[in-house]
């Protein structure tokens, strides 16, 4: 007889135990870590196209100081010399046309053979941090 009930016993707790499924309180845990995990991954984004827009502008006006120095090499030119933005920009000349900042900010050229360490352009685009600014510091452009 104790037999009998030891089995009822142990099929009561093992029946406890093996209930598959989960609670409402699991699911809606799961949930909740879902979306604070997707939430983290939208504000990155936005951080990373801040960042990518300034280094696409940065890199254009890398691209622009390359050609105005290298035709300042071939032409033999010298520092402070004019070299028109119609001289630089256009078919046929050192870029093809004319850059364009990915935020919708103003590239503005000096008009004139840049000493090195100075940029021939520069972005107007300020920003409100050193992530969104496309303001060239001098320490960027000491090599340039």
């Amino acid at each position: 007889m104790k037999i009998t009930i030891l089995n009822v016993k142990t099929h009561q707790l093992a029946k406890r135990f093996n209930r598959s499924g989960m609670t409402l309180i699991e699911i809606s845990l799961v949930i909740a870590l879902l979306l604070g995990l997707i939430s983290v991954v939208f504000l990155g984004i936005g951080n990373y196209r801040v960042g990518a827009d300034k280094a696409k502008c940065k890199m254009q006006l890398a691209a622009v100081q390359k050609a105005v120095r290298s035709a300042a090499n071939m032409q033999n030119l010298a520092i402070a010399s004019a070299l028109a933005q119609a001289d630089v920009f256009g078919p046929g000349l050192l870029l093809t046309s004319v850059p364009v900042c990915p935020t919708g900010g103003t590239y503005t050229w000096t008009g004139t053979v840049p000493a090195v360490g100075t940029p021939y352009g520069n972005c107007d685009v300020a920003g409100t941090g050193p992530t969104s600014t496309h303001v060239l510091p001098t320490t960027e452009t000491a090599d340039w």
